[in-house]
């Protein structure tokens, strides 16, 4: 069944990350963008901004090399060298989420070197559970809603709660389409997914939920396709900044059927809370959420974590999509590896450069992993 018409507007979107947003200023709307999912973007929402994240680009960052330390992972070069260079002067602020030791540079260095930029930092506690990170961090949104009234004017609650609805609804919509993408892999490829993901970020999110449930309704009327013998995948590890890394894994024979990257899956796996209060919610919201690998969560292995969602997805392998120098990924690949070597699941560790197209040497490898995984089925 040929999905390519519901697939048409998040194609297009991708197609020129910032356009819709260029257009969005254009038309006199406020564009915000931000660099991590742990930033509040309901409370940009609901202060009238559109949410846009940043994503860098494909290629040379001579610019950010002069500044940043040479093992600055590439999505942080990316990023700099595109704000140096001066690549989107329709953002009204940018704001940055403290995850990182290497991001926290980049936000000070953007202030500096973009000094008409206006900066927002929001500071994330390290943990993540328990009733003092959860006043802390609702605190620091207070914080910040203060400071985007100072230039958007007053954010009142009911506007609060609307835009958490409305992301509520979107997530919600997103969890069904990755569930429908684990049963109709032939139909929703792992490329397509990623599309229908990273578009997500680069638009206004009710438009978007309008066309994610056009688009499952079409999945459901789709007759299913015969399974194929390309075996089953699970994609692990952090960025993946375009859709070429997924297209690549398919192309060389396997079939991606779930991912927990963070501009994937964990984007939208947040769970349902109880709060006092629109920011009180928001706070929790981002605590409780499936961590980030830079954040802490008591009682979470996320190697156990990983088996979980391999088994929950039926994939027969994992692979893992690393970004250079990205040390909290890193730090959770090791127990991540024991756990899978402990479930018998095979997987295969890719370093990759998110500022550079995917590299042919990579297709070799996915290929003669997607063999040993037919071998092993055959066996």
């Amino acid at each position: 069944m040929d999905i390519s018409q519901w697939m048409a507007p998040f194609e297009h979107v991708t197609a020129d990350y910032y356009a819709y947003a260029r257009q969005a200023a254009a038309q006199g709307r406020k564009v915000a963008g931000f660099m991590c999912s742990y930033a509040p973007q309901e409370l940009l929402y609901a202060a009238g901004y559109l949410p846009v994240r940043i994503l860098g680009r494909v290629g040379a960052t001579h610019r950010a090399d002069e500044l940043l330390q040479a093992f600055s992972c590439s999505f942080a070069r990316s990023v700099l060298d595109s704000a140096l260079e001066g690549e989107w002067p329709f953002l009204s602020l940018v704001m940055f989420s403290h995850t990182c030791d290497t991001m926290q540079n980049v936000a000070d260095l953007w202030r500096a070197h973009t000094p008409k930029t206006n900066v927002h930092i929001v500071s994330v506690p390290t943990r993540t559970d328990g009733d003092a990170p959860r006043r802390y961090y609702t605190a620091e949104l207070e914080r910040i809603r203060k400071a985007l009234e100072a230039s958007a004017g007053p954010i009142g609650e009911d506007r609060i709660r609307e835009a958490l609805a409305l992301y509520r609804e979107h997530r919600e919509a997103m969890r069904e389409l990755y569930a429908l993408r684990a049963t109709h892999p032939g139909v929703l490829t792992g490329a397509r997914m990623i599309t229908v993901s990273l578009s997500s970020f680069l638009m206004d999110r009710k438009e978007h939920l309008h066309l994610v449930r056009e688009l499952i309704g079409g999945i459901k009327g789709c007759v299913p396709c015969e399974p194929d013998s390309a075996p089953r995948v699970f994609v692990a590890g952090g960025m993946c900044r375009h859709a070429g890394f997924i297209e690549l894994m398919e192309d060389s024979g396997c079939r991606v059927v779930g991912d927990d990257l963070c501009v994937g899956s964990r984007s939208f796996d947040f769970a349902e809370v109880e709060a006092d209060s629109p920011l009180d919610e928001l706070a929790r919201l981002y605590l409780a959420r499936t961590p980030c690998p830079a954040f802490h969560q008591a009682g979470r292995h996320p190697g156990e974590a990983l088996v979980n969602a391999v088994k929950r997805d039926q994939a027969r392998g994992v692979i893992f999509l690393l970004t250079s120098f990205c040390d909290p990924v890193a730090f959770d690949h090791v127990p991540m590896m024991q756990a899978l070597e402990k479930a018998g699941i095979p997987a295969l560790t890719l370093s990759v450069e998110q500022h550079r197209e995917p590299p042919e040497q990579l297709r070799t490898r996915v290929a003669a992993f997607a063999e040993m995984l037919r071998d092993s089925d055959a066996s």
